[in-house]
């Protein structure tokens, strides 16, 4: 038993191991105290309940009971009835989850630690420490435990949005082969103690040195599978990254190390398709501002329906090489409040004449660069590419009043007409092939709203959360109609659903200028990772969004896209009913304002934009469940359910069998028939011989038992001997644990996979199941037979 607590702080431990990746998806640590105390309690009430001797499931209990109780009391305190969770617990943690929901729609890594995803990341972590414990040390399957642990990996991992560190992984894997090597160790020992009759010394000698010999194998096999792991991903190379045709950020020399410049491509293509996504470094910064603005390199206003593309404008005006921007010539009031922030760039890899910036500029220094601005749209030229460079900007903060505003009429609009060549393309144009159903449905989402930051917000919500839309790296095939012509690109999008960032951005474009919204569509990057004070930005940060102008604000942010970027603080619903945005247009793609988290619980917003009390209700509930994550929680939990069944059906036939036993030789014969089902359930065949003494002999060489093991099986078929040739045989109760003590040992020295069927596949159950099924049968059939007879017997009357 000594062991087994070992075994238990081993499994919490890798289990929280296997969680580190998800401290890169919140921003602050403070989910992990609430972890770690669960994790505690887990591996401690399975040691008490396993000194018990209960039996396994009834472990598993006791360790779901005390989790229950620790989660009520670290995330449910004040709402408890003498330590005790109540209803208003329950409603609690309702409002947690429905928090942790809408924070993980807001928001992308690394999101604010709220107290929703706190609770949320810590029940997660205690399911999946049950899993590991259970596995690993009740059932001591630890090769199985790796899967839960995967997961819990995994799910860190595969959200971050960047390449893992190799230590990550490492960990992990190091703390799952820890708990293998202790099980396969155990296996390994008994192979000295197997009854043998060694013919030649050399054979003689094998105990001694062949289990070291094969641990040191195993060993070697383990560790050189972990380094492989490891050093696989830097051997072999990596393939040239194709985002948007040339790619909006693209490694020129296709190592994906960072060694070469990166190209950026001004042509956004419709139908193009991210098959990879490089993580290529494009720029590398430092500022004072925790919450930076994606980094803006392109503006354009022409979207060329045909080719699906949009074109890059004209710079009309130019400011070269002029300090300070008139950030005023983009329509920004200056009663709008800011506040004033710096980047200083350490590493550009832009090519030229491209160069990343925030939006709204108040000033650039690019070292002696030759560079010119466009005064209105901000997109800065450069002769040649900077290496380092400076620019400060301000991070905007409008009120609610502020963004209710009305919008500039079309007809006075002329002096921000964008032009490309000859032609004249404004931020109103509609694309023509697209033109109707864009107008439709704008003015299906915008009826009712009468400003334009009301009808912009009813968009963003049907694209990213209302509308049914996913977001996916590879386009859905183009629908074609009767004659075999194919819909205009985004009319495609739109009745297809799936896409990526330019999709959406382009919906969302055409959609406002349809509701009388002049918009445009920006080109750039996210604003990257930060580590110990660097923010680092990839190729793989890429990113396009529409803005929108509103008068006083001018040209603002919105995201439409999900599950790529999190909209600014002011574009989130919850922000439309608060007295202050609380952000900048330019606000965190990554996460929004720490003063600006939601601020009711039971808020949350409809279809047209506007903000309705739920909680968790059974359609809300019902529509989470079937996407996502949650149509994997919902076949987790149908998969989980149905592997009970045959386990279930087990144990009723046996507790059935052991009732109907009337007398104590009765009873001892079941126990003795659920004893051998079970070992063969393991793979020990039936025993051919027939007197009791056989069976020991045959029971103790199959199932390879020996000591205290050995000596129980003996007491059983004993106890089996005297009930059937003695007069009076002892009571069969007192083969319950000696047979438990049997099975234990004889699964111990079994596969795991033979120890996984006879957990979820027992041939009782079987059995069990096969006789309700005949039975149904027979019980369905019987009237059938019934009208059958009736029918025989008035024919044979009427003949």
């Amino acid at each position: 038993m000594k062991g087994r607590g070992v075994d238990a702080t081993l499994a919490a431990t890798a289990t929280l191991t296997a969680a580190w990746p998800v401290s890169t998806l919140l921003a602050e640590p403070t989910w992990l105290k609430g972890t770690v105390a669960l994790l505690a309690v887990i591996a401690l009430s399975g040691i008490g309940a396993r000194l018990l001797a209960l039996r396994s499931w009834q472990v598993l209990m006791v360790q779901l009971v005390c989790a229950v109780l620790t989660a009520s009391a670290v995330y449910g305190q004040g709402h408890l009835w003498h330590g005790l969770p109540t209803f208003e617990t329950m409603r609690v943690g309702a409002r947690l989850v429905a928090e942790a929901i809408t924070t993980g729609q807001a928001y992308a890594a690394p999101a604010p630690t709220t107290p929703g995803l706190a609770f949320v990341v810590g029940c997660a972590l205690a399911l999946v420490a049950l899993a590991v414990d259970y596995l690993a040390v009740t059932l001591r399957s630890p090769a199985l435990a790796g899967l839960p642990l995967l997961i819990a990996f995994l799910a860190g991992a595969a959200n971050s949005g960047s390449s893992m560190p190799v230590i990550f992984f490492v960990a992990a894997a190091a703390m799952w082969l820890v708990l293998v090597a202790r099980q396969g160790s155990a296996v390994l020992r008994r192979w000295a103690t197997t009854a043998s009759a060694p013919r030649t010394p050399v054979r003689a000698n094998f105990d001694a040195q062949g289990v070291h010999g094969f641990a040191s194998i195993a060993r070697t096999l383990g560790i050189g599978a972990l380094i492989t792991a490891a050093a696989m991903p830097v051997v072999l190379p990596h393939l040239p990254p194709h985002f948007l045709t040339s790619g909006l950020g693209r490694n020129v020399l296709a190592s994906g190390n960072g060694s070469g410049t990166v190209g950026f491509s001004l042509s956004l293509d419709l139908a193009a398709d991210l098959n990879s996504r490089s993580t290529a470094p494009v720029l590398e910064y430092t500022t004072t501002d925790p919450l930076p603005p994606p980094l803006r390199v392109a503006v354009s206003s022409f979207y060329e329906s045909d080719e699906g593309v949009w074109r890059p404008q004209r710079v009309v005006t130019s400011n070269p090489s002029g300090n300070p921007v008139v950030p005023e010539k983009t329509g920004l009031f200056s009663d709008v409040p800011k506040k004033r922030f710096a980047m200083v760039f350490n590493r550009n890899l832009l090519h030229e004449p491209n160069l990343a910036a925030p939006y709204p500029l108040i000033a650039a220094d690019l070292d002696g660069v030759e560079w010119a601005v466009d005064t209105r749209t901000q997109v800065i030229s450069v002769a040649q590419r900077p290496d380092s460079y400076a620019a400060s900007y301000w991070r905007l903060e409008p009120t609610a009043p502020m963004l209710q505003r009305g919008t500039t009429p079309p007809s006075t609009f002329d002096e921000r007409f964008e032009f490309d060549g000859e032609r004249v393309h404004t931020p109103l144009d509609l694309d023509e092939r697209s033109a109707r159903t864009i107008t439709a449905l704008s003015e299906r989402l915008t009826t009712g709203k009468t400003t334009a930051y009301d009808k912009a917000m009813a968009i963003q919500q049907y694209l990213r959360a209302s509308g049914g839309f996913t977001y996916s790296l590879i386009l859905a095939p183009t629908i074609r109609d009767e004659s075999g012509t194919g819909l205009d690109p985004l009319t495609n999008f739109l009745q297809t659903k799936q896409g990526y960032c330019v999709q959406f951005a382009t919906a969302m474009v055409m959609m406002s200028r349809a509701a009388n919204i002049p918009a445009r569509m920006a080109i750039g990057f996210l604003p990257g990772t930060s580590s110990k004070g660097t923010w680092t930005v990839t190729a793989s940060d890429a990113h396009t969004w529409p803005e929108l102008y509103l008068d006083g604000i001018g040209w603002t942010r919105f995201e439409p896209t999900p599950s790529r970027a999190a909209p600014p603080a002011y574009a989130i619903p919850a922000a439309t009913s608060g007295t202050s945005a609380g952000a900048t247009p330019g606000g965190d793609a990554t996460a929004a304002p720490r003063n600006s988290p939601i601020k009711d619980l039971d808020a949350a917003t409809t279809k047209d934009g506007t903000t309705a009390d739920v909680g968790l209700s059974p359609a809300s509930v019902l529509r989470w469940l079937t996407r996502g994550w949650g149509l994997v929680l919902l076949g987790s939990l149908v998969g989980l359910l149905g592997s009970l069944v045959v386990p279930t059906a087990a144990r009723w036939r046996r507790r059935r069998n052991l009732r109907s036993a009337r007398t104590a030789a009765q009873r001892v014969e079941v126990q003795w028939e659920i004893l051998t089902s079970s070992l063969g359930d393991l793979g020990i065949a039936p025993a051919p011989s027939r007197t009791p003494r056989q069976l020991l002999a045959y029971y103790q060489r199959a199932a390879d038992l020996e000591g205290p093991a050995s000596e129980a099986l003996g007491r059983v078929v004993q106890t089996l001997e005297r009930t059937r040739y003695a007069a009076v045989g002892p009571s069969p109760d007192s083969l319950i644990d000696d047979a438990r003590q049997v099975l234990h040992a004889a699964a111990a020295t079994r596969r795991p996979g033979d120890r996984v069927r006879a957990a979820l596949w027992p041939s009782t159950g079987l059995a069990q199941l096969r006789s309700a099924k005949a039975d149904v049968v027979w019980r369905v059939r019987a009237p059938l037979r019934d009208v059958d007879d009736v029918v025989r017997h008035w024919l044979s009357h009427r003949h």
